[in-house]
């Protein structure tokens, strides 16, 4: 793990921050020096990490803050960007992270209110999430260096493409569908958007469905030829680390690939 303080001060909304991955990048971020805003649905897992990743990251306990935050609805992404400000002064980045992968059936099986579901929460709601944290970027005074920063979320799976899982490729790709064209049109005023990629990671998750299903934990192994699975912290937080730095200031609506060669 590498030890700076390359993000001390900036302010960095992680929705879906409360587990997994984002919980993760938002320790690893806050290890760092930025002072984190966890967005959730569920505020009992969110006060829940709120509370400890001061701990885990060994930063202050007044530099993690959380809001209870449906990002399907507008108002609530208002109120989320809002709070940030309220609470640290300013926004320089953020991880539009939180997702729903729907119920993973056969294409033609799929209802339709499932799918406008998993649309709704991964396409929907990261544009709310963009649309807001923009224009607090240019209400801030954005210009070209400014450093701000975006950073979506997409998966192994739409290269390495399943079955029984439509909605949520669909859903992903349009992500990135959106990172280009944000970036394309807010690169010159100092807001640099990415997506960042996954394979699959050592999560509460993903070592319930693989202890359930050893098959599907073969398979996986099988497709990440660095000989293991991701982990939150160390793969994809030096990650988002790397991109809400000034380290990646040359780099905007690129998809980077943190997967262990599960898309080769």
């Amino acid at each position: 793990m590498i030890e700076h303080n390359e993000l001390e001060g900036k302010v960095v909304i992680v929705s879906g921050g409360s587990e997994g991955i984002g919980y993760g990048m938002a320790t690893t971020l806050a290890r760092q020096g930025a002072r984190i805003v966890i967005a959730s649905r569920d505020p009992d897992k969110g006060e829940k990490a709120a509370a400890a990743i001061p701990a885990d990251a060994g930063c202050a306990a007044e530099n993690v803050a959380y809001i209870r935050t449906d990002i399907t609805q507008e108002a609530d992404n208002v109120a989320m960007v809002q709070f940030a400000v309220d609470t640290f002064g300013r926004l320089d980045g953020a991880i539009n992270n939180a997702v729903f992968p729907g119920d993973f059936k056969p294409l033609a099986d799929e209802p339709v209110e499932t799918f406008e579901l998993v649309m709704q929460t991964n396409v929907t709601g990261v544009f709310l999430g963009m649309k807001h944290q923009i224009r607090q970027f240019l209400a801030q005074g954005a210009k070209t260096g400014d450093g701000y920063s975006i950073i979506n979320i997409s998966s192994g799976a739409t290269r390495d493409t399943g079955m029984m899982m439509a909605p949520y490729i669909a859903s992903k790709l349009a992500v990135e569908g959106l990172t280009q064209a944000g970036a394309l049109e807010y690169s010159r005023q100092g807001i640099r958007i990415n997506t960042l990629l996954f394979g699959v990671f050592e999560t509460e998750k993903s070592k319930a469905l693989h202890e359930a299903m050893p098959f599907v934990l073969e398979k996986n192994s099988a497709k990440h030829h660095v000989g293991r699975f991701g982990d939150p912290e160390q793969d994809a937080g030096e990650a988002a680390a790397f991109l809400l730095s000034e380290r990646s200031a040359f780099i905007t609506g690129s998809t980077m690939f943190v997967d262990g060669g599960m898309c080769l």
